[in-house]
């Protein structure tokens, strides 16, 4: 993999740090609104938009049924980016397989609003649901369902059957880990998750709150977690300390990293290695759910 920059067949990954494409990304984040708005998900599956306090969601869910346990559903993007149609289509595959109903909330954004406006915009979420039971994050949202997990343990909340991190973002001194130094110009790369850290953490969150999951001291009593990093990620060994630390502390961890893959292959969802991934998270949602539904469907 020397030498390696960007997974093949796609286009290299934009460095948010990059002052001067401001105006790119702002037209992208744009374009991408659109593109979710304008989605139709698959047969079996119904799409709602619903508004919960301030904060727009879409809500995807099995045709037919009513009383569903529920998945918060934290998006990618740097913290930068809206929701995609690319987790619009995992959330809907989720939805058909588990028959689960799964809320993907358009939390605030940088630059504008930094932390804690979208943690809190989750939990607010998160509050009103009232079939909760998991939490999901990819990425920038790993870090949101980390610390949800966090949060609501503290708070004595316990319907969390689980969390499931993918890819997730854990710790802002991420440049100590050897992925960071082995793929900096990767599919996200080491400017831009500096990039996003500092944006994220321009108001100091000091110790005690939920910023960055990686600082909490003391991982005991939280939920059953699925930690899924990739191997060509700057990522990836701040996710497998994280499951590390989480299996020491005595919660229930599998850690599952993907060889040869990089961050945000999922959206391909057809090509290797995505479709034996999928199966794989969707299992370990299943056992968390302590649903035995094998049909698949």
């Amino acid at each position: 993999m020397e030498g390696w920059t960007h997974p093949p067949g796609r286009l290299p990954a934009i460095d948010f740090g990059n002052p001067k494409l401001t105006p790119v990304i702002r037209a992208l984040a744009g374009n991408l609104r659109a593109g979710a708005r304008a989605w139709t998900p698959p047969a079996g599956v119904t799409l709602d938009r619903t508004k919960i306090g301030s904060t727009e969601c879409f809500v995807l869910a099995p045709v037919g049924e009513e009383a569903l346990p529920e998945m918060l559903y934290c998006h990618g993007g740097g913290f930068l980016l809206p929701v995609q149609t690319g987790s619009l289509a995992l959330a809907a595959l989720y939805a058909q397989r588990l028959r689960i109903r799964v809320f993907l909330p358009e939390y605030r954004l940088l630059p504008q609003d930094p932390y804690p406006a979208p943690f809190q915009d989750c939990l607010e979420v998160w509050q009103a649901m009232p079939g909760r039971s998991l939490l999901y994050g990819e990425s920038a949202g790993g870090t949101l369902a980390a610390g949800l997990a966090q949060c609501l343990t503290d708070r004595g909340e316990g319907e969390l059957a689980g969390q499931v991190l993918i890819y997730p973002a854990l710790d802002d001194h991420f440049e100590r880990y050897p992925s960071a130094a082995a793929y900096p110009n990767a599919a996200w790369s080491a400017s831009s998750n500096r990039f996003m850290w500092k944006e994220y953490l321009r108001k100091d969150p000091g110790e005690g709150t939920y910023a960055v999951p990686m600082r909490r001291k003391n991982l005991t009593g939280l939920p059953p977690a699925y930690v899924e990093p990739q191997e060509l990620d700057i990522l990836r060994d701040e996710a497998v300390a994280y499951g590390q630390r989480l299996g020491q502390a005595g919660v229930p961890v599998e850690v599952n990293l993907i060889p040869g893959s990089y961050h945000g292959f999922d959206v391909e969802t057809g090509a290797p290695p995505a479709p034996a991934v999928l199966e794989r998270r969707l299992n370990a949602m299943r056992t968390m759910l302590r649903t035995d539904r094998k049909d698949g469907k």
